[in-house]
């Protein structure tokens, strides 16, 4: 069975939205992850929006008193990740592809399963892909729509993806999968999908054997973007060169060009905050003005 190597970008970038308490030093408090990473992701957002975004959760962590920059280091360096990806795969050569939106994956496996029949797909991700809700495959059977989120669902439904498996990054665990979640959609499925975590994934003998094509992926909306170097000097360890679907093909469902980096300064976030802050201060006079 030829085999898919599918990464993510996000695998390497780390986040606390299942921590029960994340501590904000600068308001002395303890509140959920998923307040303080609000990592609310949609790929139909302008890149001047996301920018914006970005910018306003790094000044929100400036101000709770929380480092951003060191928080979201990647704990597994692209060194190690391409050490062990070469031992599993034999150190075979494999053609690569990369793009904005891990919808592409499901192009990618469509095409290659033409070629060589259903594929293994392995997935270094820390979301699952598989459809988030009971109308995951409605949504695709009504208006075939193809999203970062149900891209490998819709690769087992057409037999393209023949077995499937979701490695998660050792900073989230299993977490996102949940012990007892039930996926109604995925009944079909079960037997086809495997997770592991990265530990788990490195200590088993399991080969990539035949590895025919491999995508990478770098979810603009997931991951900060003063770490696309690393995402760039991924590919490079990882494959030599990686050709760019976002540059060649229409765009399919975002807005960015992994050819490109975002352009990020952290001086003008700086800027923008002590900017806020003089707004802030001003609001506060003229309430007091108006009482």
């Amino acid at each position: 069975m030829s085999t898919m190597i599918s990464i993510d970008w996000d695998f390497f970038i780390p986040h606390g939205m299942y921590e029960e308490k994340v501590f904000l030093p600068a308001v002395n408090d303890h509140f959920h992850g998923m307040f303080v990473y609000d990592w609310q992701m949609s790929e139909t957002r302008p890149p001047a929006l996301e920018d914006a975004l970005w910018r306003t959760r790094a000044i929100n962590f400036k101000k709770w008193g929380l480092d951003i920059e060191k928080l979201l280091t990647p704990p597994l360096s692209i060194e190690d990740f391409a050490i062990e990806l070469s031992i599993k795969t034999d150190g075979n050569v494999v053609p690569a592809w990369r793009g904005d939106s891990h919808a592409w994956g499901t192009i990618i496996a469509r095409d290659y399963a033409k070629h060589h029949g259903p594929l293994r797909v392995v997935n270094f991700d820390a979301h699952h892909d598989l459809g988030y809700g009971s109308n995951s495959l409605a949504g695709y059977r009504e208006n075939q729509r193809i999203g970062c989120d149900n891209w490998a669902l819709i690769g087992l439904l057409e037999g393209w993806i023949k077995d499937y498996t979701v490695v998660y990054p050792d900073w989230l665990g299993k977490r996102e999968w949940g012990k007892n979640e039930r996926r109604p959609w995925l009944k079909d499925f079960r037997r086809k999908i495997h997770i592991q975590t990265w530990s788990e994934w490195v200590m088993t003998s399991t080969m990539l054997d035949s590895p025919e094509v491999a995508f990478l992926c770098r979810s603009s909306s997931w991951t900060p973007p003063w770490l696309d170097k690393g995402f760039s000097e991924l590919g490079e360890e990882l494959f030599g060169y990686v050709d760019c679907l976002d540059c060649q093909i229409e765009q399919s469902g975002s807005a960015f060009d992994t050819c490109e980096l975002r352009e990020w300064d952290w001086q003008e976030v700086e800027d923008e905050m002590k900017m806020r802050e003089i707004l802030f201060e001003e609001l506060r006079k003229r309430e007091k003005q108006c009482q």
